[in-house]
């Protein structure tokens, strides 16, 4: 007997942004796996998949807050276990994750281990939160003859001067823990023409800032998209 999992793309946060496939495998499943970063934390995708629904197919599992990677890796380990277990009683299972599995996320740690078990993987994309931030505030990624990139903030700052001067828009994501160096980053460089940050896009706590004039509170980092766009921009 075949061993599958749905594994599931939520998009940025608004539960109404999640696709048509998305909600009818959510309404067929028996079980809804949800991540959580532990028990008294908030739980976004939780929160979306609420919406559609009942609470009674939703699985919670918590992680710890860390970066110890051993316990990391025996949570993700047991976690398989268990969707092994929930498979092996006949049932159907879904996975779910804000955003989209193909950018940045860590259901690829979750999908190591269930190879383990011989659990296929069928993932249904999301509508990633760079794509909603951009609409958010009404800007182009790009447009005819121009390149975007996609990059984590790295340790290196210096390596967003390369990425700036060879594309027209750089998208900068997970940017909490280094948000006030980027700001003076922003301020300081002369290739950035605009720039903007977006925290907690589509929300009702989304908030918008100019990386160039606004003054930006030091909380504002938390699920938080960064937009820079080039001199080399055409148009």
């Amino acid at each position: 007997m075949q061993k599958l999992i749905y594994a599931i793309g939520l998009g940025p946060g608004d539960p109404e942004l999640i696709t048509l496939k998305a909600l009818n495998i959510l309404k067929d499943s028996d079980v809804v796996v949800t991540p959580q970063s532990d028990k008294n934390g908030r739980s976004l995708a939780k929160e979306i998949i609420s919406k559609h629904v009942s609470s009674s197919k939703i699985y919670t599992y918590y992680f710890p807050m860390n970066n110890d990677k051993n316990l990391l890796d025996k949570r993700y380990k047991e976690l398989a276990e268990n969707i092994n277990d929930f498979l092996s009683e006949g049932k159907m299972v879904s996975y779910v994750t804000i955003g989209d599995l193909s950018i940045y996320s860590t259901f690829n740690y979750l999908e190591k281990k269930l190879k383990l078990f011989d659990i296929d993987v069928i993932k249904i994309p999301g509508v990633p939160s760079f794509i909603a931030a951009a609409n958010r505030i009404n800007e182009n990624l790009v447009i005819k003859d121009e390149s975007f990139c996609v990059v984590e903030l790295s340790n290196n700052l210096d390596k967003l001067d390369d990425l700036l001067s060879n594309f027209s828009t750089v998208v900068i994501m997970k940017v909490h823990k280094r948000l006030n160096e980027l700001i003076a980053f922003v301020k300081n460089n002369n290739l950035v023409k605009k720039g903007f940050l977006i925290e907690r896009a589509t929300l009702p706590e989304e908030r918008i800032f100019d990386l160039l004039s606004d003054d930006i509170p030091n909380d504002a980092g938390y699920l938080s998209t960064a937009i820079l766009f080039s001199e080399v921009k055409n148009g």
